[in-house]
C-alpha cells in the first residue's frame, strides 16, 4: 500500500461523559451520557484524513492485548484508507484511556491513564519513501523528536505539533504548530504574534499558533509579516475535544495532499474544526471535504 501522510504519535480510547457541570472538590454530578470512542492526537488526525480518503500510515504507541484494544480496533474498521499494520499490541502494555467530561458549553476536561510512558518505534523506511508529509505530536517524547529528524533526513516535510520545546524537532520541522495553551495560556493576538515571530527566528521554520475561536497567527518562513487568520464560527458547539487535531488534519490535507496555498489550507482546517465541534467525540463531526469547502465559501469568519 502506498501512503500520502504518515501520522506519528498518540493513540488511545476516549470515554466521553456528558455532564451538566463539573462538580466542586468533593462534590457529585450525574453522568448524563457515556460513549467510548477512538482518541489520541495522532489517531484523531489520522481518522479525519481517512474520512477524506487520504491514504494514511499510522505509526502510534503500542496498545494492550485487552478488551479496550479489541474495541478500538473494531471502531477503526470503517476507515479503509487507514493502514494499521504498524500498530503494535503488547501484553505488558495498558491501552491508554482518556476520560473526557464534556459540559453543555462544549468545553472538555480530561483525565488520562497509561500515557506517562508511551513511546513509538522508528518510522518504517518504506513509509518515508512514499509519503508527502509526516506529522508528529509531543506525547511520545524523544521518540517523536527522532521521528521528525528521521523524516527530515529523508527529505519528507514535517508538521510538528506541540514540539516547540524541542530544539531538534523544531529545526527539523517545516511547520511548527501548537496552541496558545502551551505557550503561556495568553490567547491575545498581539502576544501570539510576538511568540510566533520568536519561534520562527529561533528555529527557521513556519510557525502556526492557534487560539480557538480567535483563530490563529501565521509566521511564514519566507515572509516577514506575521498574519492573523480568524476562525469560522461553529454552527453548534457540542464538544470541542479533538479540535486541534482536526485543524491539523485539515491543514495537512489542504497543503500537502491538495497542494493548495498555506493560508487556504489553514482556512480549511479551521472550517473542519468548527464543523467537528457539533458532535460528541474527537472526530465524530468530521464532514466530507466538499461540505467543508462549501462551508468555507458561504460562512464568514469571526
Amino acid at each position: 500500500m502506498s501512503y500520502d501522510v504518515c501520522v506519528y504519535g498518540t493513540t488511545c480510547v476516549d470515554r466521553i461523559r456528558k455532564v451538566a457541570q463539573l462538580p466542586p472538590p468533593g462534590g457529585y454530578v450525574e453522568v448524563l451520557e457515556e460513549r467510548w470512542m477512538p482518541g489520541g492526537e495522532a489517531l484523531n488526525t489520522a481518522l479525519a484524513l481517512a474520512t477524506w480518503n487520504v491514504r494514511v500510515a499510522l505509526v502510534p504507541n503500542a496498545i494492550g492485548e485487552d478488551e479496550l484494544a479489541e474495541h478500538l480496533l473494531q471502531m477503526l474498521k470503517g476507515y479503509p484508507s487507514l493502514d494499521l499494520r504498524f500498530l503494535r499490541r503488547r501484553k505488558d502494555v495498558q491501552t491508554p484511556t482518556c476520560d473526557v467530561y464534556v459540559t453543555p458549553d462544549g468545553h472538555r476536561t480530561m483525565f488520562g491513564m497509561g500515557f506517562a510512558h508511551i513511546s513509538s518505534d522508528a518510522v518504517p523506511s518504506e513509509v518515508l519513501r512514499e509519503v508527502k508529509v509526516l506529522t508528529a505530536d509531543a506525547n511520545p517524547g524523544e521518540a517523536s523528536v527522532r521521528a521528525c529528524e528521521q523524516a527530515a533526513r529523508a527529505g519528507v516535510p514535517v508538521v510538528a505539533m506541540d514540539l516547540h520545546g524541542s530544539e531538534r524537532a523544531a529545526r527539523a520541522a517545516d511547520i511548527l504548530l501548537t496552541s496558545y495553551e502551551w505557550v503561556g495560556r495568553d490567547d491575545s493576538i498581539d502576544y501570539l504574534r510576538r511568540v510566533a515571530d520568536q519561534y520562527r527566528e529561533r528555529y527557521g521554520c513556519t510557525v502556526i499558533l492557534t487560539a480557538g475561536a480567535k483563530g490563529c497567527v501565521l509566521a511564514e518562513r519566507e515572509r516577514q509579516q506575521v498574519v492573523h487568520l480568524p476562525a469560522y464560527r461553529a454552527p453548534a458547539i457540542v464538544d470541542t475535544t479533538g479540535s486541534g487535531d482536526v485543524f491539523r488534519a485539515g491543514l495537512i490535507y489542504g497543503r500537502y495532499v491538495l497542494g493548495r496555498e498555506l493560508e487556504w489550507a489553514i482556512r480549511f482546517g479551521s472550517a473542519a474544526a468548527a464543523l467537528n465541534a457539533g458532535a460528541v467525540g474527537a472526530c465524530a463531526g468530521v464532514h466530507p471535504a466538499e461540505e467543508i469547502e462549501r462551508f468555507m465559501n458561504t460562512q464568514p469568519t469571526i
